[in-house]
């Protein structure tokens, strides 16, 4: 079975970005996989010791120098990086369809099995990524997946968590899982890079694939007045009945 899972670069969440003239400036801000999609990797080693036989993909989309970092998602156990290169990468610009149009060209040409994807993101809370590749592929979908239990033949066995209720799914392949797996013990920044040596990693210019950003989605930067907001203390309900409806 061939298993991908996505990978974002994100800025560092411990790092507070400066403002400038009212919008948050992260040009000097650090970058960093995003923690969720750790634990999605952490998920799939982990599964890769009841069946031995999958093979591991980890897939991101990002600009040229954040492909640096993915050395250390070598060293967690994944079997190959693919790294997908974006020329003048603009966060604003490529936004979640945009890529779960890319994921589905390179899922449709690889042949692969099975995705995870986040529940979320944890830069801007966006998680429709999974949902949307699901939609593309016409695939099989399962949600709010935390634990990979089996898989026989082209059957997945998982268990997914929703309103404090654990349900165990039997699903066919191929399958898209949109995850929520606790976040692992050790982060991927704690690793030693340099004990990477059989992995190997592959970079793909998206350029060659023809692909546009989706015209129907667009992301505003609001700049917060600097004006002085007045208030009113309220401390009876008549007050406040006549306040409402005076």
């Amino acid at each position: 079975m061939k298993v991908v899972v996505t990978v974002k670069i994100i800025y560092d969440l411990e790092v507070k970005p400066v403002a400038d003239n009212g919008i948050l400036n992260y040009k000097t801000a650090k970058r960093m996989i995003d923690p969720i999609d750790e634990a999605n990797i952490a998920a799939v080693i982990k599964f890769k010791e009841i069946v031995p036989s999958i093979v591991i993909t980890a897939i991101c989309l990002s600009k040229e120098p954040d492909s640096d970092l993915l050395r250390n998602v070598l060293n967690m156990g994944v079997d190959e990086v693919v790294f997908v290169k974006i020329n003048n990468y603009n966060e604003l610009v490529v936004d979640g369809l945009t890529r779960a149009k890319l994921l589905k060209r390179l899922l449709v040409a690889e042949k692969y099995d099975l995705v995870l994807t986040g529940k979320s993101s944890s830069d801007n809370n966006s998680g429709f990524v999974g949902s949307a590749l699901t939609t593309f592929l016409g695939w099989r979908q399962l949600y709010c997946v935390c634990e990979l239990v089996d898989n026989k033949a082209d059957q997945l066995t998982a268990r997914c968590k929703l309103r404090n209720r654990i349900m165990t799914f039997v699903v066919k392949l191929p399958c898209v899982l949109v995850c929520e797996f606790d976040k692992p013990e050790r982060s991927v920044s704690t690793f030693d890079s340099t004990k990477v040596v059989n992995n190997q990693k592959k970079i793909k210019d998206v350029g060659k694939l023809n692909l546009t950003c989706c015209p129907c989605i667009f992301v505003v930067n609001y700049v917060v007045p600097n004006k002085v907001r007045k208030g009113k203390v309220i401390d009876n309900v008549d007050t406040l009945m006549t306040t409402l409806f005076g």
